[in-house]
């Protein structure tokens, strides 16, 4: 290193001066393009229609921050162009130190604008793009890197890119799942089979929430207890899965359940069984027509023929019922109908939708409706199968005891 003595001053006063002059104006310029010229442009493009005294978003002011930066670097750069007496190897350090600070700051500005851009079209159409906006900024951070390393090696982009070509093969086992999720990605959204608020269920998994997320590698549940799940996209493709969305749509949520009638029970329908019932239960003009045809059949043998048995009556009963509910949704299919017997008896199945989708709301009128039958089939000598319980063998050890022979 060269002694102090040996420096000539007058040699590097230029330089010094430049560089000072060169700081002053990159700092003027970072203040004017940030408080000024920036924030004038951002007050077009993100506040056009909105209150003028709204304060700036933490994204807004961000970006703002990021583009204001600009504004040294391309001081710095011009600078470095107009100073003739720097060394070339001074020259291009600034340079390549400007342009890779330049293309940091443009690939974050993208970035924030990309994530922008989905926000404002999950609010407008309620549905989710994350996963494109994040392909998206994979492409953005490989163009950034591919910008950063020409500059260092003051080559051109495109022979770096053609230098890629020859490990494309690594590079796609590296990125195998980011492709696969891709795929998967690209086919939930374009198909619209998933999207935001959608309830969804996975067995397999014990998954059953409300999707909140849709990302490129996964799509995140609230479970019904708040617990939240991840899954990944490609599962949605591979696995069975369902979408309860389209029930919430059709403005009825169905009822399926079954109770068990024995059939020991089931009999063939006589005058005493309709002074019992009919003074208590409203009558559809069908079943009074099968009421007033038993009341005029003085023998069995008619009956008989005519196979009219009190779960018959029991089953058009039960449909008057439902069709008389409120909460029934009546242009949906309304259906009671036997299943094959079984050894626990014989399945009586109910069939309907409720009018509301909710789930506190469809719970109770299903708890409603068996309720009822439960209560209501003795007045047709209709016994409910269960299995007998511990009351059942206690009522039979206190029965008395035949006496056996001999005593």
């Amino acid at each position: 290193m060269w002694p102090i003595s040996q420096l000539d001053t007058n040699q590097y006063l230029p330089v010094l001066y430049l560089m000072a002059t060169a700081t002053a104006l990159a700092v003027a310029s970072y203040f004017i393009a940030r408080f000024i010229i920036l924030r004038l442009a951002v007050k077009l493009l993100f506040h056009s229609g909105r209150n003028h005294g709204k304060a700036y978003s933490p994204r807004e002011i961000r970006i703002v921050r990021r583009l204001a930066k600009i504004a040294p670097i391309l001081v710095y750069f011009l600078f470095s162009k107009s100073a003739p007496m720097l060394e070339p190897r001074a020259i291009t350090a600034i340079q390549a130190i400007c342009g890779i600070l330049f293309v940091v700051n443009i690939a974050i500005v993208v970035s924030d604008l990309l994530d922008a851009i989905s926000e404002k079209h999950f609010i407008a159409k309620h549905r989710s793009i994350k996963g494109y906006i994040q392909i998206a900024k994979l492409v953005v951070a490989g163009v950034a890197i591919i910008l950063i390393i020409a500059t260092l090696s003051n080559k051109s982009p495109i022979i770096i890119l053609s230098s890629l070509g020859a490990v494309a093969a690594i590079l796609m086992l590296v990125f195998q799942h980011t492709l696969i999720s891709l795929v998967a990605n690209i086919q939930v959204s374009s198909s619209s089979v998933i999207q935001i608020d959608d309830w969804i269920e996975i067995p397999q998994l014990d998954i059953s929430g409300e999707v909140i997320d849709i990302a490129l590698h996964t799509i995140t549940i609230r479970n019904w207890d708040n617990t939240v799940s991840r899954v990944p996209t490609k599962n949605f493709i591979t696995e069975s899965y369902t979408n309860w969305q389209p029930m919430f749509a059709s403005g009825g949520r169905r009822i399926k359940r079954s109770f068990f009638v024995d059939q020991s029970s089931i009999a063939f329908a006589n005058p005493t069984l309709l002074d019992t019932c009919e003074p208590l239960l409203p009558i559809s003009p069908g079943l009074r027509a099968e009421f007033d045809a038993i009341t005029h059949l003085s023998d069995i043998s008619k009956t008989i023929r005519q196979g009219i048995t009190n779960l018959s009556l029991f089953r058009k009963h039960v449909v008057t019922y439902l069709q008389g509910r409120s909460d029934i949704n009546q242009s949906l299919y309304l259906v009671v109908r036997q299943l094959p017997p079984t050894a626990n008896g014989l399945p009586i199945e109910i069939y309907c939708f409720t009018r509301s989708t909710q789930w506190t709301e469809y719970e109770e009128a299903q708890a409603s409706i068996f309720e009822y039958i439960f209560a209501v089939a003795p007045y047709f000598d209709l016994v409910i199968f269960q299995n007998p319980s511990g009351k059942d063998i206690h009522a039979l050890s206190a029965l008395p005891r035949r006496p056996t022979v001999g005593q």
